[in-house]
């Protein structure tokens, strides 16, 4: 299929949006071979430090796997260097094909999603090499002391219990995964949580009822702040409740709607977390897409599960 000079353009732009620095190297070694799987050229960087270059380019799961078959390529005389050749031989080959699928993956984005999208997963990280360095040093120093490599039981429990984390707003806190960041600036919420590739977030709301007049309850609250958000969204619709009951003197309610933003559809999930005799109340608001709905269910559930009110942590 032959391709427009627009289509040239736009698939350029985002190749070099991915590669970021030493563009011209890599729009070189591909030129001509973009249809082909894989291909055969020469990367000196990746044939000498590999383990360092996958890092760099952001292919951790790559630098990992590569760090594992170099230990058992030990055992076999000449292994380490097959795999140096090997990824020297085939590391712009495979690189093209981490930007081609990483590029694919925005082809139902807006053009700004895209390239924040691009951005985060392509480009360099120099961190990573000594970040990379460090773990290999101290892996090797392991190895030469004869320092046991598995964790005993007392490792995998101090282990479990950092597991997760806790964020708070003023009157409450909440538990998330390990893997999750507070984002503290360019938010109007008391609290945004987010995954640390910023695929998905958690916001929360802090509400005082003495603000509200006396026949407005929380979940009228609730209400109100859910036709807030989905006036500015077309097509908004019901689809159920998830939850609502009460445990305790804790009380939790949680609505799912979709509604369609830029001609895309995504779940918006609202929560109220309300505790008797206690004057502040939450909302607690996620959008998802329809596609990571089920994948991220459980872990939202926990999180608004998992909230408390300040008082009576410090009460117990």
């Amino acid at each position: 299929m032959t391709m427009t000079v627009e289509q040239q353009i736009v698939n350029d732009r985002n190749d070099e949006l991915f590669v970021g620095d030493n563009y011209q190297y890599y729009k070189n070694q591909w030129r001509g071979k973009m249809e082909q799987q894989n291909f055969a050229s020469w990367n000196w960087p990746a044939f000498f430090f590999p383990i360092y270059w996958l890092a760099y380019r952001k292919m951790y799961l790559e630098a990992f796997l590569f760090g594992l078959l170099s230990f058992f390529s030990m055992i076999i005389p000449g292994g380490g260097l097959v795999l140096h050749i090997l990824v020297g031989i085939y590391a712009n080959s495979y690189y093209r094909n981490k930007a081609k699928k990483t590029i694919e993956q925005t082809s139902q984005m807006t053009q700004w999603e895209a390239v924040q999208y691009i951005k985060r997963h392509g480009g360099t990280n120099v961190l990573s090499i000594f970040v990379t360095l460090l773990i290999v040093v101290s892996l090797a120093a392991a190895v030469i002391t004869g320092i046991a490599l598995f964790p005993t039981g007392e490792d995998e429990v101090n282990s479990q219990a950092v597991q997760s984390k806790t964020f708070k707003t003023d009157n409450f806190s909440f538990t998330f995964p390990n893997d999750w960041k507070q984002e503290k600036e360019n938010t109007t919420l008391d609290l945004k949580c987010l995954t640390y590739d910023e695929d998905l977030y958690t916001g929360v709301l802090e509400y005082d009822k003495a603000d509200f007049a006396d026949n407005i309850s929380p979940e009228n609250a609730l209400s109100l702040y859910i036709d807030e958000v989905l006036s500015k969204c077309d097509n908004p619709e019901f689809i159920e409740v998830m939850k609502d009951e009460k445990v305790g003197e804790k009380r939790i309610k949680t609505v799912l709607y979709s509604c369609e933003l830029d001609s895309y559809k995504y779940y918006y999930i609202f929560s109220l977390a309300e505790f008797e005799d206690f004057e502040k109340f939450a909302i607690i608001i996620q959008s998802i897409t329809p596609s990571q709905f089920e994948k991220y269910k459980s872990t939202y559930e926990d999180i608004v599960g998992s909230c408390q009110h300040i008082q009576l942590m410090k009460d117990i």
